[in-house]
């Protein structure tokens, strides 16, 4: 039976046994139909090995698709492409921009070019390069996590680092992964990193050794959970045999066709894996004022008008950004339309709406896909309930508090004093009005 579905049943039965539970943190990653923060179970430091020259780590518990990982590893590793119309499938669509780049990342910083002694190569030849000339290196390495590049990748990378080290005439490798979603990514990337060893190894003329997998955050998704539970009771079945063209001796001329499993009868696909969505919280705020019980507004208006700080604060941040409300606030505004020279956005379960100068949106999911490829700021204006629901997403809060208590309150926000994850990084001194 395959020691690759063993190891995966062993993790995830950890994982959900011994795992940390994200229910009440603010998480990232939201579910698309609902807009609802996607929580998980995760472990951090999870190692596991593979004995690459005992069987190929592929699941038989369900299919691991092999030609669109083999086109992943080759568009990244051969043709260090950064752009998704080199690639051919449509998994990386969303991170990229109207041209097909996903950024300064992943086969990008692999073909970036680096002085050494012995001359100019980028990452991959000169693993090539260690492998013939010098493999008992302890140096042969390869890292994508470049940081001073991080503000132009679309994706930060998560399988970002290899180690590879020739132990006698084994070619043994490590991938290092900051972060790994269980079911529908982990034994995708062990499939693909066991090929990419399996390609180095043969043109360098090694058998092979070890993958080993070291993930900082592995993750399943509360969705997920039921999938897994069934998943992990089906019956492991043999693990089938690796069979690679033995022709190719450069690793430039390897095509996906040059790999073929014998004997690989995997158990039923799980269909619709539903699939976590990231909302860039870096971009999201909330902004208000509020008294001492963190009392917005009485009966859809203010508590007290501030002159002062609705110019130099609300209008100076908000100015040609974009701000969210609900139905209420945007009825209370002048004119009952949207802030001018603002893009305004009405969250509102109402269908059909229409106001003057604001887009309706009917969902946190509508709103979140309208805003994700934006750069800018966004605000969130009010009132209490879409700040409620959006508090989780936000990366920060503009707030004026006001120095008293006001009767006859009827709406609120969350106490950020009390609310987990939240703390003071900035304060102006205190104006008297």
């Amino acid at each position: 039976m395959s020691k690759a579905d063993l190891i995966f049943i062993d993790m995830v039965k950890d994982i959900m046994a011994n795992g940390y539970s994200t229910v009440g943190q603010k998480v990232r990653p939201v579910w698309a139909d609902t807009g609802e923060p996607a929580h998980s179970i995760k472990k951090f430091g999870v190692v596991n090995r593979y004995d690459l020259s005992e069987e190929f780590p592929i699941l038989t518990l369900r299919p691991t698709s092999m030609k669109v990982s083999i086109d992943e590893i080759l568009w990244i590793w051969q043709k260090k492409s950064n752009n998704i119309n080199d690639f051919g499938w449509h998994i990386w669509d969303a991170w990229a921009d109207s041209e097909g780049s996903i950024g300064k990342a992943y086969g990008y910083q692999l073909g970036v070019k680096h002085q050494y002694p012995e001359g100019m190569f980028d990452q991959v030849d000169r693993v090539l390069y260690d492998l013939k000339h010098n493999p008992q290196s302890r140096r042969i390495i390869t890292n994508i996590y470049v940081h001073e590049d991080l503000h132009e990748m679309n994706l930060y990378p998560c399988a970002y680092s290899m180690t590879f080290n020739v132990t006698g005439n084994k070619l043994n490798a490590i991938l290092n992964q900051r972060s790994n979603d269980i079911l529908p990514a982990n034994n995708w990337n062990v499939v693909q990193y066991a090929i990419l060893v399996h390609m180095m190894a043969q043109v360098s003329g090694f058998e092979v050794g070890e993958l080993v997998h070291v993930i900082a955050d592995a993750h399943i998704y509360d969705r997920h959970i039921p999938l897994i539970e069934e998943l992990i009771t089906r019956e492991p079945k043999p693990a089938p045999k690796l069979v690679i063209n033995p022709d190719v001796k450069n690793f430039y001329d390897f095509k996906r066709d040059d790999f073929e499993l014998i004997g690989y009868d995997p158990g039923p696909q799980i269909k619709n894996i539903p699939i976590a969505e990231w909302c860039d919280m870096s971009k999201l705020y909330l902004i208000f004022s509020a008294d001492q019980n963190w009392g917005i507004g009485k009966h859809n208006d203010l508590l007290v008008s501030i002159p002062e700080d609705m110019k130099d604060r609300f209008k100076a941040l908000t100015l040609e950004k974009t701000v969210v409300m609900g139905k209420k606030t945007l009825l209370s505004l002048p004119g009952q339309k949207g802030l001018p020279k603002r893009r305004n956005y009405v969250l509102t379960r109402q269908k059909g709406a229409e106001f003057t100068n604001a887009e309706v949106v009917n969902s946190i999911a509508e709103f979140f896909d309208i805003i994700k490829d934006g750069d800018e700021d966004v605000f969130v204006i009010g009132g209490g309930e879409i700040y409620r629901q959006l508090m989780p997403y936000c990366s920060g809060a503009y707030v004026t508090k006001i120095l008293k208590v006001f009767d006859g309150v009827t709406a609120f926000v969350p106490s950020l004093d009390e609310a987990e994850g939240w703390q003071v990084t900035k304060t102006s001194e205190v104006i008297h009005s």
